[in-house]
């Protein structure tokens, strides 16, 4: 099989738990995929701005952002897939009557937070949305809205997940990334659709595309990609999804695996 694409997912993926990765070793395998015509994506529930700034080095790397809600470059974005106002202020609504949530609204422009969140929560914001702007309340945000971004307690998260699907309804998708982390995005947004818009715009087939995940925001990517592969470090349900292993993510599985692959 000839890989024309390659995507990854970020946290607990390429990047190390404490948010690094080998730039010396990553450089390697940019290079050969550059001189080989191979697309290097960040696919990640992470920040447009925040994955830029990441691969600032390496200017050809696309972005599958906000779990599939943006796709760009460095240089532009491709398109955005944002909810309706009325699904904004459903959602809302479920938020703020929910116990131990702290909540981010996710917009073109910026990400958003309540100027009265935990200073912990604040500071945690301010490191995954380098974009972001304090508001009175989060009603008030005139952005066009990618996501929400929640954080509720880790031990809960299941539980919460399924509470706020059942309230919000059909429209919205709930997933986490783990460690109390979870996203709603539209419920016909996710990573493979991007993936899909740029198989199309950039004439690659699935099957000649490679994915590398560890949650269950990465699921559908996994399904899509000819070449699906689980971090050692991953969720169950992603080592039944995807055919393919690699070591942990403090390991750099992924550039492990494209070492392995590319038989750099």
């Amino acid at each position: 099989m000839t890989i024309k694409l390659v995507a990854t997912d970020m946290d607990g993926t390429f990047l190390t738990d404490d948010k690094h990765f080998d730039k010396e070793r990553f450089s390697r395998v940019y290079d050969y995929m550059t001189k080989n015509d191979i697309t290097f994506v960040s696919a990640s529930g992470n920040q447009y701005y925040q994955l830029k700034d990441f691969f600032k080095d390496f200017p050809k790397t696309l972005f599958v952002a906000e779990n599939g809600a943006l796709v760009g470059s460095h240089d532009e974005i491709y398109k955005t897939d944002t909810f309706s106002q009325a699904v904004v202020q459903k959602t809302l609504q479920v938020l703020n009557s929910l116990d131990d949530v702290q909540s981010i609204v996710c917009g073109e422009n910026s990400a958003y937070i309540a100027k009265n969140v935990t200073p912990e929560f604040a500071k945690m914001s301010k490191f995954y949305f380098p974009e972001i702007t304090s508001v009175d309340k989060l009603e008030d945000v005139t952005d066009n809205i990618l996501k929400f971004s929640i954080n509720c307690p880790p031990d809960e998260t299941e539980a919460y997940m399924e509470k706020i699907s059942n309230m919000i309804g059909p429209t919205v998708s709930v997933v986490t990334s783990g460690h109390g982390d979870i996203d709603v995005i539209r419920a016909d947004v996710n990573k493979a659709t991007g993936l899909d818009y740029l198989s199309d715009k950039l004439n690659i087939e699935p099957e000649e595309m490679c994915a590398f995940g560890d949650g269950g925001n990465d699921l559908e990517m996994l399904r899509y990609v000819g070449h699906g592969v689980a971090m050692k470090n991953a969720s169950p349900i992603v080592h039944e999804t995807a055919p393919f292993e690699t070591v942990d993510n403090n390991q750099q599985g992924v550039i492990q695996h494209l070492e392995e692959l590319f038989e750099i």
